[in-house]
C-alpha cells in the first residue's frame, strides 16, 4: 500500500465544525463514513492480494475518542462505501473490483466485491452480498445511497433503480438513463446526475410510473448565483445530493 500519511476531517453540523485528527494511515485517497455512535470508517479504494497471508487492509475503523484504529479487509475496486442507521457498512464495487485485478480473482481467491455489493458489520464481517440469482447481475455499482436502514443502488450494465431494504429484500424497477454515477430520492421522485457525455450541470428528474418503469425528465443543477453547476464531485444520501467544488460544499434537497 502507498506510504503513511495524516488525515485531519472537518464535521460541520449547525454552523459547528469539528476538528478530528487521524494517526497516520497508509491509505490514498480514502472513502470516509461516520457510524452512528462517533466512530469514523476510512476505506482506500485499491487493495492489493500477494499471498495467503498477505494482502492490503484498507479498511479503518477508528475511534476518535480512544485513538483506536482497527484494520479491516474490504477489497480492491471500491466505486462508493456507507454506513447505515444500524452501524451496517455498505460496499459498492467497480469491474476490477468484481471481476479481478490487483491479485484477486487470478492466482489469489475470488474478489471481495465478486457481487457488486457487500454488506459488512461495523466490525467488518462479510454479512449479506448481492445475491446472483436477483435478476440483472451488477458489472459496476455505479452509485449507492444508503439513509436509515434502507439501500438503493444504480448499476452497470441494465441500469436499474434496486432498493434493498433492512432485512434484505430486493425490489427493482427500470429506467432509460445509463452512467449516472449518482442520485438523491424522496418517496415521490429521484434525482440523478448526468448521463454519460452530460455537462456537469444536467439532471433528471424521476418519478416512478404505474407500470414500474420509473419515467424522466431533464433539468440543471444550479448554483446559488444561477450559474450552471461546475464540475465537482457528487453523492447522494437520502434526499440530498451534495456537490463538492473547489469554491465549497453545496447540497439539494428532493421534496
Amino acid at each position: 500500500m502507498d506510504g503513511l500519511k495524516r488525515f485531519r476531517l472537518l464535521r460541520e453540523n449547525a454552523g459547528s465544525v469539528q476538528s478530528i485528527d487521524l494517526p497516520p494511515l497508509d491509505i490514498a485517497f480514502p472513502k470516509v463514513d461516520m457510524f452512528p455512535d462517533g466512530r469514523l470508517l476510512l476505506a482506500g479504494t485499491r487493495c492489493n492480494w500477494r499471498g495467503a497471508k498477505d494482502y492490503d487492509l484498507n479498511g479503518v475503523v477508528f475511534d476518535p475518542r480512544t485513538g483506536q484504529a482497527d484494520r479491516v479487509l474490504f477489497g480492491d475496486g471500491i466505486s462508493d462505501l456507507q454506513i447505515d442507521g444500524r452501524g451496517r457498512i455498505w460496499v459498492g464495487y467497480f469491474d476490477e473490483g468484481i471481476f479481478g485485478n490487483y491479485g484477486w480473482g487470478h492466482p489469489g481467491p475470488a474478489p471481495v466485491g465478486q457481487a457488486g455489493l457487500v454488506c459488512f458489520s461495523a466490525v467488518g464481517e462479510k454479512i449479506w452480498e448481492f445475491p446472483n440469482d436477483a435478476g440483472p447481475a451488477i458489472y459496476d455499482c455505479y452509485a449507492l445511497n444508503v439513509s436509515g436502514a434502507e439501500v438503493v443502488i444504480f448499476s452497470y450494465p441494465d441500469f436499474p433503480i434496486c432498493r434493498i431494504s433492512a432485512d434484505f429484500q430486493l425490489t427493482s424497477k427500470r429506467t432509460k438513463l445509463r452512467g449516472c454515477h449518482a442520485f438523491a430520492m424522496s418517496e415521490a421522485e429521484i434525482l440523478f446526475s448526468g448521463q454519460y457525455d452530460d455537462p456537469p450541470d444536467v439532471a433528471y428528474i424521476g418519478r416512478l410510473d404505474r407500470d414500474g418503469t420509473i419515467l424522466v425528465g431533464r433539468a440543471r443543477l444550479l448554483m446559488p448565483d444561477g450559474s450552471g453547476r461546475p464540475p465537482g464531485r457528487l453523492q447522494g444520501r437520502g434526499k440530498r445530493l451534495y456537490h463538492f467544488g473547489k469554491d465549497g460544499v453545496y447540497r439539494a434537497i428532493v421534496d
